[in-house]
């Protein structure tokens, strides 16, 4: 299985795309996301830890206040919460790109 395992600084790339359709519209978000060689960095630890701190930051600046367990669907159904997470991995050159269709 060491096959599938990466080097520390081996350079690899993360990919995701979410299709949602409703409302007589269909909303895509694609992201490619690649090792920063700058910071040696992964891209899967870019994407996944960053939407992580940007979680903490929404509760430490008391944008998401409510208690209790909740997934990251319902805090992204607030869209400030959204926007805020999304900007902030913008902010760490982790860019999704939006496409609306009607």
């Amino acid at each position: 299985m060491n096959e599938w395992k990466s080097g520390e600084t081996e350079e690899e790339l993360t990919v995701m795309k979410v299709v949602l359709h409703g409302e007589g519209k269909t909303i895509e978000y694609n992201l490619l996301d690649y090792y920063d060689t700058a910071t040696q960095t992964s891209s899967m630890a870019r994407t996944t830890g960053y939407t992580c701190t940007a979680s903490v930051n929404l509760v430490a600046k008391n944008l998401f206040t409510k208690k209790g367990v909740f997934p990251p669907e319902l805090i992204g159904d607030d869209k400030n919460c959204f926007n805020f997470v999304l900007n902030y991995l913008k902010e760490r050159s982790v860019n999704w790109k939006i496409k609306t269709q009607s």
